[in-house]
């Protein structure tokens, strides 16, 4: 599975005192409402939002903003130990003299050094503690719960993640997409647990991806480039609920947009196996075809570099009957030090030129192949390639050597082949006693005795016009 680069932290930072307005002596904040699919639709969510429009703040009083200043000063210089004391000497120990607005600056404030020191269970719960102050004002509130979505995403506790970013959702008319990403990846995240169920994976994943897709609507929609790496996330949901035409969608546009070798790859992978599961034999040779184009346009670019996808590329011209090209691959390859020279590999590089009709260039290969083997059936084929070429003299040599190798299937027919051979050099008594082996074999026993019965009465002919001559 594709490991997914988590999202970068933008937690609340520098002046952690958020909306602090000393002079005023009451804030009213104001948030509209929205139709949107994030917005209320019931009549208890829209009080809530007219519970927003009315909130009164308290003012915050000089003494606890010079606190919180000091405090500040500490933290700018990333001294987060000295910046709590300043916070607990100064506010700590008076917590029930302050007013509500004034204990959520103070534990806004506490969480943001926690934080920042990655003590994340301590910045949850002084966070929550922002929470519980009543008349806080909207924004505070908002910047809050999104800050404790984005912490309980870094410590993997993705349900508690979702949960507050849902809730931040709540009063988002008009959400980014950077949000919408994250959630999306909690959701992600969720269906890949170990020992979930796979019918429970794809209900997350289908729970996140219209997050995803929002997000990159509304990048494109502003006329930005979506990010690579929310298409990504897209692909591995898509893959793990089997939706493979929406795989092939978004590796299409991956390798417009960002023509990496893994996604040429990958690409081809899934024509592949939409083309096995075509029900169809003119879908799946139109997929079998895009397969073979997607594979060879990543050959073209250099992005072959192993000898096992060199290997498959070969393969594939063999499949789609374009040899002579398969044995370019595989020549080029071995030639290169890329593609490994072993049995298997010379093999299919001999197989690539007989299919090419190219029989003299796959001699070699065939030679080199045979010599690597177990067993005396490579012997057999460059035996039987020497036949093709009326080279019967070197036929019989390999078909004898296949004889002396062992391991054949049909030792018989080998035997058939080779008095063939030894008849058209003219060596009638050898070619009897290759038939002769044959006929130990019921299968070829019928063929090996007529050949014998020809070759006694070919002796027989040739030996009375000798003797008419003489």
């Amino acid at each position: 599975m594709i490991k997914f680069t988590r999202l970068a932290k933008t937690l609340v930072s520098g002046a952690a005192l958020c909306a602090i307005v000393a002079a005023a002596s009451l804030t009213v904040v104001m948030s509209g409402l929205s139709d949107q699919a994030f917005a209320a639709a019931t009549d208890k969510d829209k009080r809530k939002y007219e519970d927003r429009k009315t909130r009164r703040t308290p003012a915050l009083k000089e003494k606890v903003y010079k606190v919180l200043g000091k405090a500040q000063e500490q933290a700018d210089l990333n001294d987060y130990p000295a910046a709590l004391q300043v916070l607990q000497d100064g506010l700590g120990y008076k917590l029930e003299k302050l007013n509500s607005y004034e204990r959520a600056q103070y534990y806004n404030f506490r969480g943001f050094l926690f934080y920042s020191q990655e003590k994340y269970n301590e910045a949850l719960r002084a966070y929550e503690n922002v929470l519980r102050q009543e008349n806080l004002p909207a924004a505070m509130e908002d910047t809050t719960v999104y800050t404790m979505a984005q912490l309980y995403f870094i410590k993997e506790d993705y349900n508690n993640s979702i949960r507050m970013m849902l809730r931040w959702l709540e009063y988002q008319p008009t959400p980014t997409a950077q949000p919408l990403i994250l959630l999306g990846q909690a959701y992600y995240s969720l269906g890949t647990v170990d020992g979930i169920s796979e019918a429970t994976a794809a209900a997350e994943f289908k729970k996140g991806i219209p997050y995803i897709l929002k997000a990159i609507d509304l990048y494109v929609a502003s006329g930005k480039e979506p990010k690579e790496n929310w298409y990504l996330l897209l692909r591995v949901m898509y893959f793990e609920m089997k939706e493979n035409q929406k795989v092939i969608d978004i590796l299409e546009l991956l390798v417009n947009k960002w023509p990496k070798k893994e996604y040429w790859l990958q690409l081809a992978g899934m024509y592949g196996e939409m083309g096995s599961d075509a029900t169809s034999e003119k879908v799946r040779d139109v997929l079998e075809k895009k397969q073979l184009a997607t594979y060879e346009t990543a050959y073209r670019q250099g992005f072959l570099a192993k000898g096992s996808e060199l290997v498959n590329m070969s393969q594939l011209y063999m499949y789609h009957e374009a040899p002579y090209w398969a044995s370019v691959v595989l020549e080029k390859g071995m030639k290169d030090g890329i593609i490994e020279k072993n049995k298997k590999n010379y093999e299919n590089l001999a197989q690539a030129r007989i299919n090419a009709q190219d029989m003299r260039q796959s001699l070699e290969p065939l030679r080199v192949a045979a010599e690597l083997s177990k067993d005396g059936e490579l012997y057999k084929k460059l035996g039987q390639v020497y036949m093709q070429l009326d080279d019967y003299k070197n036929g019989a040599k390999y078909l004898g050597m296949a004889l002396d190798k062992g391991g054949l299937k049909r030792q018989d027919s080998v035997a058939v082949y080779r008095g063939m051979c030894f008849f058209n050099t003219g060596q009638l008594t050898n070619a009897k006693k290759a038939f002769e082996l044959a006929v130990k074999d019921k299968r070829s026993r019928k063929q090996a005795r007529k050949w014998i019965s020809y070759l006694t009465r070919e002796k027989k002919r040739l030996k009375q016009i000798k003797e008419f001559l003489s």
